[in-house]
């Protein structure tokens, strides 16, 4: 189990089009903890050919005019146009991809679906978890796994891959 509010420092990466680098700390294949320093931006038009989700776990995230703030989930799927990409004060974040993530700098917009913000911890889940991406769901009782998955513990923000939930809300991913 990883407390991914005190997790490893990782590694600079600059993103594409960004004015300052982030730290970067791989999880998995598709996983990546991402510290944004105060005042990076991005201001570069364009869009991800593959989808992304992500969870503010810090601070906050403004993207094409979206303001995501800790707590709040994110899926913006493959193609969707990101423009005016900022973290004024700094951010912390768990991003997953569902496929490489090419940079493509353009102002077409051709997302494969809608994109979508979600506050984890108000969120009224259905029986059986509430599906927020084509690769995750959100639970807030145990549920049983018929794979290991990626589970992220909301409000601690724990992170661990298993195949039995633990107690909580949490978010479910399964790809790796």
């Amino acid at each position: 189990m990883i407390d991914l509010l005190d997790a490893a420092a990782g590694r600079d990466f600059r993103i594409p089009g960004a004015n300052l680098p982030v730290r970067l700390s791989p999880l998995t294949r598709s996983s990546r903890l991402v510290r944004f320093p105060p005042g990076w931006a991005r201001p570069e038009v364009g869009h991800y050919l593959a989808g992304e989700e992500f969870v503010v776990l810090e601070g906050e995230l403004l993207v094409s005019g979206v303001t995501y703030r800790a707590g709040h989930h994110a899926w913006l799927p493959a193609g969707t146009m990101r423009h005016d990409s900022r973290a004024p004060r700094g951010a912390l974040a768990l991003a997953c991809f569902d496929a490489e993530p090419t940079w493509v700098p353009s102002e077409l917009d051709e997302p494969d679906g809608p994109s979508l913000r979600t506050p984890l911890a108000g969120v009224v889940i259905p029986e059986g978890g509430l599906r927020l991406t084509p690769h995750s769901l959100l639970f807030d009782r145990p549920a049983p796994l018929d794979r290991p998955a990626e589970l992220v513990t909301v409000g601690t923000w724990t992170w661990q891959r298993a195949d039995l939930m633990p107690l909580g809300r949490v978010l479910a991913r399964f790809g790796d």
